[in-house]
């Protein structure tokens, strides 16, 4: 026998009719509840992300760290400066704000896309959850801010770390946050688009290999995208991690530029958030 839902085309005939009665009653007080709505679901994810919050820790914290140490201070004597939008930076300059986009696209991309498939596909969270007084809006915007709440983690780690060597400064960092944010929700969207679309947990690897990792390699968190062969650095630039990691690093680009970069990557957010939206609601209720 079917759950009873808010929707009616998962509510059976008996069960619909209750159904409709209670979110009637609820409607008149439904936009006082949609930011408590949204947080008990967060706060339903971060209850079962601190069960095992050391082991769930380590590899947001350690990754991005051991990147900037290693490859910051590894070849920062053998590269000493590289030249980037009219700027000189050190390597170790360089780097930083590639290993905080790098760490929060792979947190809030792999939180996005594994854990939103198990919640759906395997413990059925999300279906549990539209049982209860909750919209199935509720439900999609928790599990994106807490896919964005897994990258800022990473992101805040490395920015830390970098502050705590003397790479980046109080006023980087600030300059930094609001990039770094549009960037955890835009990777969050990508990662439950990918949730959406696969049709089995292992098809999940195929956007981690064509699309995660050129962007990881291509857009700029090593080395400058102008090195690239023309038509790899075009396609590079097409990607969303370039437009972040340009915001995080080039603090003194013009102002129409950086409006720039930052509509480019909430154009990506929209476009991913609006498919997983579709896809899931769809998933949810065929």
């Amino acid at each position: 026998m079917s759950l009873p839902t808010h929707d009616s085309q998962l509510a059976t005939p008996n069960s619909q009719v209750k159904t409709e009665s209670r979110f009637i009653a609820l409607a008149s007080l439904r936009h006082g509840f949609v930011l408590r709505a949204v947080g008990s679901v967060w706060r339903r994810h971060a209850r079962v992300y601190r069960q095992s919050w050391l082991v769930n820790g380590l590899s947001p914290i350690t990754e991005p760290v051991l990147y900037l140490l290693g490859f910051g201070f590894g070849l920062a004597p053998l590269l000493k400066t590289i030249e980037y939008h009219g700027r000189v930076f050190t390597y170790q300059e360089f780097i930083a704000p590639g290993m905080v986009a790098s760490g929060l696209l792979f947190q809030s991309s792999a939180e996005g896309a594994y854990g939103t498939y198990i919640r759906t596909k395997f413990q059925h969270t999300w279906q549990t959850m539209l049982t209860a007084p909750l919209h199935f809006n509720d439900v999609f915007a928790a599990d994106l801010l807490w896919a964005a709440t897994r990258g800022l983690f990473a992101a805040l780690a490395t920015m830390l770390v970098s502050l705590l060597f003397g790479i980046l400064g109080v006023r980087e960092i600030v300059f930094m946050f609001p990039a770094a944010l549009l960037g955890c929700l835009t990777f969050a969207a990508f990662g439950m688009c990918s949730a959406a679309l696969a049709k089995r947990i292992d098809h999940l690897n195929v956007p981690i290999f064509l699309i995660v990792m050129p962007m990881f390699t291509l857009c700029g968190t090593f080395f400058p995208r102008d090195n690239l062969p023309p038509m790899v650095r075009r396609f590079s630039e097409l990607l969303p991690l370039s437009p972040l990691i340009d915001l995080l690093r080039d603090q003194n680009a013009p102002v129409l530029l950086l409006a720039t970069r930052y509509g480019i990557l909430t154009a990506w957010f929209l476009i991913f958030a609006a498919i997983a939206y579709r896809s899931l609601h769809r998933k949810m209720f065929r």
